[in-house]
Parts: structure tokens; C-alpha cells; sequence
């Protein structure tokens, strides 16, 4: 393919400590590329929620990957198509060591609100929502997200664990050696990450919706999610586990 007079997008995309982002990165500029645009990342430094919010909506920060709301959908643009096949909305529950008998009667949303646990998570995430609906309690933390991890292996009383999605919590285990998995639950809701465009980019989501549309029908996408991130869910079983779903509103 000769790029030499291909359109070039510049995409500022939020770095992560974590590897997931590898995933959402080269899906753009793969997708796009399939499109016959030249693509320049340009990474930004990560940032808790409420900046990232601020820079999107500004322009500052090109695209970024939520989880749907109705909220984000009156703010930023979004592309419709969903990210991880469903699976950031399977919730594992990331604990200290040791504390796993604690939950080792839990088979229902209500016997997870009787032993009254406290879920660790950040401030404007779209679980703080979900948890609240569901009567179980939780701590927000505000700034620095990556500090309930400290908490949760201090034994902190305002962290009993912290719920992370099957695509991810290996990376926070391999991180974090003091803490473990909860073995027996799967906290379960129907939501997934799309991407999110500034609103000072139209043009920039109709180019990325149909690249991933083509990314979606071509095999393109689910190849670098089975390449990228698949691999380390296959080892969490969540077919053995007891599923809890909760519920998530449409008003958000």
C-alpha cells in the first residue's frame, strides 16, 4: 500500500502503568491503517478520571476508552463498537491474602450485601454507579486510582477488595504479589468499553467507527484481543464460577 500521500491523524492516546492499553492502541492505529490513513501516537502521561474527562472534552486527549453511559454519550462521541467482547464487565474480586473464607459463602447478590464488604474504587468510575445500585458499600478513592491497591494490602478497613474485570486483574496479580483472586465469584453486568472521541473531532469518530467496523467483520479486532489480552482470561475458569449479575440502570 503506498502511503506516501495518505492522510496522517494524530491520535493523543492516555498511557497506562498496565499493559491493557497495547490492546486499545494498536486497534486504532491498526484499524486505521486497514483504511489507508497513516496514524502518529502521541502518548499522553496517565491521569485519574475527572482530568481525563477534561482533556477529551477539550481536545487535548484524542480518543479514550470507557465504559458506555448515558452521561459520556451527551459529552464525548462515541463509537459503537463494543471492545472486550463483554468481558470487562466480568468482575473477579481482587482480595488480600488469606481473606478468601470470608467469602466462601457467597452465592447470591444478598449474601455479598450481608457480609457488608467494602468494594476499593475510584471516584467517577462507572462501577461506583453499579455498586451503589446494589446496595453494596464502597470506597471511592479519589486522585490516583492505583492506591487502592496499597490499601487493600494494608488490610485497610475501608478496602475489602477490589472488583477488577476478567481482562485485566492477572496484570494487577502479577503487580501486586501480596494480594490474590477471591476463587469461587464472578460479579457480572452488561456493559462494555467503547471508544470515546473529543467532541472537537467529528470527523476523527466517523473515521474510527468505520475502521472499526471493518476491524469487527475483517477478524482484525478479535485477533489482537485473542493475540493481546484473551490469553490470561482462559486461566481464570469463569465458567466454574458462581455468577452474581447485578443490576445496571439505563438512566446511566
Amino acid at each position: 500500500m503506498n502511503f506516501a500521500h495518505a492522510e496522517v491523524i494524530d491520535l493523543h492516546l492516555m498511557n497506562r502503568r498496565d499493559q491493557q492499553q497495547q490492546y486499545y492502541h494498536r486497534l486504532l492505529q491498526e484499524s486505521l491503517l486497514a483504511e489507508g490513513y497513516r496514524v502518529n501516537i502521541i502518548a499522553e502521561p496517565e491521569m485519574p478520571v475527572a482530568r481525563v474527562n477534561k482533556v477529551l472534552e477539550s481536545g487535548d486527549l484524542s480518543v479514550h476508552w470507557f465504559l458506555q453511559t448515558a452521561e459520556r454519550d451527551k459529552r464525548f462521541l462515541r463509537v459503537d463498537i463494543p471492545l472486550s467482547f463483554g468481558l470487562i464487565g466480568q468482575r473477579l474480586l481482587l482480595i488480600k491474602k488469606g481473606q478468601s473464607a470470608a467469602y466462601s459463602r457467597v452465592k447470591t447478590l444478598a449474601d455479598l450485601q450481608a457480609i457488608n464488604k467494602r468494594a476499593g474504587l475510584a471516584q467517577g468510575w462507572f462501577d461506583v454507579m453499579v455498586w451503589k445500585e446494589n446496595q453494596l458499600p464502597v470506597y471511592e478513592q479519589i486522585g490516583d486510582w492505583q492506591v487502592l491497591f496499597k490499601l487493600l494490602a494494608a488490610g485497610n478497613r475501608d478496602v475489602d477488595y477490589f472488583p477488577r474485570g476478567a481482562i485485566e486483574i492477572l496484570d494487577d496479580l502479577a503487580a501486586h504479589p501480596d494480594l490474590e483472586i477471591e476463587p469461587d465469584l464472578l460479579l457480572s453486568y452488561e456493559r462494555d468499553f467503547v471508544f470515546y472521541v473529543s467532541p472537537r473531532y467529528p470527523q476523527l469518530r466517523n473515521q474510527i467507527e468505520k475502521a472499526l467496523q471493518a476491524a469487527l467483520a475483517s477478524g482484525l479486532q478479535r485477533r489482537l484481543f485473542d493475540q493481546l489480552l484473551f490469553p490470561k482470561v482462559k486461566q481464570l475458569n469463569l465458567n466454574k464460577r458462581t455468577v452474581i449479575n447485578l443490576n445496571t440502570s439505563n438512566k446511566y
